[in-house]
């Protein structure tokens, strides 16, 4: 029997990988620090040690042989390195800011991320000023490092670049600030500029699927990069909207400039609104025959319907970012509307008129119209 370990795998997308492994037959254990442990995870063994340094990775593992391994968690070099010429298959998860741009768009010429974005995109090759740009060269430098092992013959490497992951077990669960919003009887969330940005997520059973099928096509995944991303996508509104509707009540949008919506800041992560990032899946589904295995509107409504009957809490999420802060709130939507309406009366400005580019004659020879068309 082929033996697999899962660094990490006690997050939203975990359990699901653990168990399509034991569905495929591998002797399966996990490596992960031991602080966390929750329930519902698939029987198997736990090795506790702390997979961030190189000598406790050495500590924990020694004698131990594996046929494959799934790093999903700790510091991706230095397990790549105690792995080469360890075990035959290497997955390793990280994440999207490597894309040049995401996390800095004035980066790129012109503004932002091209969509969508590919896996052949421009990537953060160089450091930047910038503390959370350079931190995507950090993870470029990490997924050089996996690749340039499996070119070198030490595994078979695949590398995943995942997204916003949404399921139960988030340690930032943002759909919880619709939820509670819902639950406290408001009727409206503020989103900055019309809710429109569009950020890409991935539901955690979908997430781990890539993984999987790599699994079961080592050949086509070989040394290959993939954007793990639902099929189907949302902008900020529409995820607000489908939220809290399978919470009980769609709350409206109040829409505000990117300058005042810090109440929404939670929502955006550390993402630019005016700056979209939404990425190509294309590569997975024609390598590897992805599908989504739950559409993203299920998996939202289970997500939904987890946080309900497990409400997030300040001792379980003591670094949840949004203080509900819904007196400031009203405060902020009475002063950016008394605002609108002062500033539409300061500077009254005629709307342009359109007109259809293409005429539309009544009988046949007519020449050019009186607008010249």
């Amino acid at each position: 029997m082929k033996r697999a370990l899962v660094i990490g795998g006690t997050g939203p997308t975990g359990p699901h990988v653990l168990q399509g492994l034991l569905d495929r037959g591998y002797d399966t254990c996990i490596f992960h620090r031991g602080t966390h442990e929750p329930p519902g995870l698939p029987e198997v063994e736990h090795i506790h040690g702390d997979p961030h340094f190189e000598e406790t990775i050495a500590e924990s593992l020694y004698g131990r042989q594996f046929d494959l391994v799934v790093a999903m968690y700790g510091r991706i070099r230095f397990i790549a390195d105690y792995f080469a010429k360890r075990c035959e298959r290497f997955l390793a998860v990280g994440g999207i800011p490597v894309y040049r741009g995401l996390l800095s768009p004035e980066d790129n010429h012109p503004f932002g991320l091209k969509v969508p974005t590919a896996e052949t995109a421009p990537l953060m090759s160089e450091p930047s000023e910038s503390k959370a740009a350079g931190f995507g060269h950090l993870i470029y430098q990490t997924e050089r490092h996996v690749l340039d092992h499996g070119k070198s013959g030490a595994f078979n490497s695949s590398y995943f670049r995942y997204p916003a992951i949404y399921g139960p077990r988030q340690p930032n669960p943002m759909d919880w600030s619709v939820i509670k919003r819902v639950i406290d009887g408001r009727t409206h969330m503020i989103l900055p500029e019309g809710g429109l940005m569009m950020t890409t997520r991935c539901a955690a059973r979908n997430a781990a699927h890539y993984l999987l099928l790599a699994i079961d096509k080592p050949d086509a995944s070989k040394n290959q990069v993939y954007n793990c991303v639902d099929e189907d996508q949302y902008t900020l509104r529409q995820w607000m909207e489908l939220i809290s509707t399978f919470a009980g009540r769609k709350l409206d949008m109040f829409s505000v400039p990117k300058e005042v919506g810090a109440p929404a800041r939670m929502l955006t992560r550390m993402m630019d609104v005016r700056n979209h990032c939404f990425l190509d899946g294309a590569k997975a589904r024609e390598q590897l025959g992805y599908r989504d295995q739950i559409t993203a509107a299920d998996a939202l409504k289970e997500n939904v319907e987890w946080y309900m009957a497990n409400p997030v809490t300040a001792e379980e999420y003591p670094n949840y970012p949004d203080p509900f802060n819904y007196e400031g709130e009203d405060r902020l939507m009475n002063a950016y509307t008394e605002a609108l309406v002062r500033l539409r009366n300061e500077v009254p400005f005629e709307e342009p008129r359109y007109y259809h580019s293409y005429a539309h004659p009544r009988k046949p020879g007519q020449g050019p119209d009186h607008r010249g068309r």
